[in-house]
């Protein structure tokens, strides 16, 4: 330990405004940074390197992903371990090798700590897709309790797809994604003034935050809009994200002509400002491990439709829809609340459900200080 703090590393880290990215700066940002240090691993250039750096922590990178080389990913990864760190914090949304598990046991890491982070693999092409599923099936099946030492999940239901019935449930803590309340919590004044900036002011926002990538389903919630705003011509659909899916999407809002009704806003570092402008928040997701966005969407006050593919754990509040992905169900939910409903502040209901940053991070610190024991 240096200078007497524990050393984690989490991997992986991508350059993206993803959960699991934004999930693992959350927690660097409220841990206990006496006690605690934290450096990051990518295998891709991190635009916000220098930001990292700036708050005292490392950047590694490797070369590659396991499943690209494994060879060299087992040599660069174990070069990386040489810094002498207690806990590995491997954040994994679906299986595609051990690899990483492997060399910090061969490095005699004390801590090893796999945090189940998704319960479907993202992938775009459906053949390749189906090649993951394979792949993921099998190492899911050849896992087993001696490859780590801890087992964390977001959800009940990302714990299933990771570690099915390798690792028993008892085992395996369910951390929640949680946030600041105070940044999220509904404020009318501040509303107002986001509103008026993007010059929103009389229009009925239906507002969306996530990477545009196949699980997030963003097709299907175009489509869904058109119908909307032949019905309701103050509707205007507010998408926060990027990803590799962005030109495709502007291109299906470029054919339906609904241009002037769409703002892409890109990723963003103040969401909490652009849910408050929001009247109605729409996540027609495909799958999630528990979303960052519906909790934060929650918590700003907001009337919430979702897809009931994911889990019913992210149910916070009372006001929020599960849906099934029928165009016309969500149609008439989304049209449903155009006339407004009561918006409150609702900071007692998230933090007793468990999702303050403030109280869910001890649980992640105690987790950390069994490294010592």
């Amino acid at each position: 330990m240096e200078n007497g703090k524990i050393k984690i590393l989490h991997f992986p880290i991508r350059n993206t405004n993803g959960g699991v990215t934004r999930s693992a700066m959350k927690f660097w940002k409220f841990i206990d940074h006496e006690r605690f240090q934290f450096d990051f691993a990518a295998c891709t250039k991190l635009d916000f390197e220098q930001d990292i750096i700036d708050q005292g922590c490392k950047v590694h990178y490797i070369s590659c992903y396991a499943e690209q080389d494994r060879e060299q990913f087992r040599r660069e990864f174990q070069e990386i371990l040489k810094d002498g760190y207690d806990v590995i914090h491997l954040n994994t949304n679906w299986w595609k090798s051990f690899e990483a598990e492997l060399a910090a046991k061969e490095a005699g890491v004390k801590m090893i700590l796999v945090h189940a982070r998704n319960t479907f693999v993202d992938v775009y092409d459906d053949a390749q897709r189906t090649r993951e599923v394979i792949v993921h099936e099998k190492c899911k099946e050849e896992f087993s309790e001696e490859m780590a030492t801890h087992f964390l999940a977001c959800s009940h239901m990302a714990a299933d797809f990771l570690f099915g019935p390798r690792i028993p449930k008892e085992k395996i803590m369910i951390l929640h994604n949680a946030l600041d309340i105070s940044r999220y919590t509904y404020d009318e004044q501040k509303r107002e003034e986001v509103r008026r900036k993007l010059n929103i002011s009389d229009k009925y926002v239906i507002g969306n935050v996530g990477r545009m990538s196949y699980q997030k389903n963003h097709k299907f919630l175009v489509d869904c809009f058109y119908e909307v705003q032949k019905k309701d011509e103050n509707a205007l659909l507010l998408l926060l994200g990027d990803g590799y899916l962005e030109g495709d999407i502007r291109n299906q809002v470029m054919q339906y002509g609904i241009e002037n009704k769409v703002i892409f806003a890109g990723a963003v570092d103040n969401v909490e400002d652009y849910l408050q402008a929001m009247d109605v928040f729409v996540f027609p997701t495909l799958f999630e491990g528990l979303p960052n966005a519906l909790v934060e969407a929650q918590a700003a006050g907001l009337k919430c439709l979702c897809s009931d593919q994911i889990t019913k754990e992210v149910g916070i509040t009372d006001h929020i829809r599960f849906l099934a992905l029928d165009k016309s169900q969500w149609i008439d939910a989304i049209l449903n609340d155009r006339d407004g409903y009561s918006r409150k502040k609702v900071d007692e209901q998230i933090r007793n459900a468990g999702y303050d940053i403030r109280c869910e991070i001890k649980n992640l610190e105690e987790i950390y200080l069994d490294s010592r024991s």
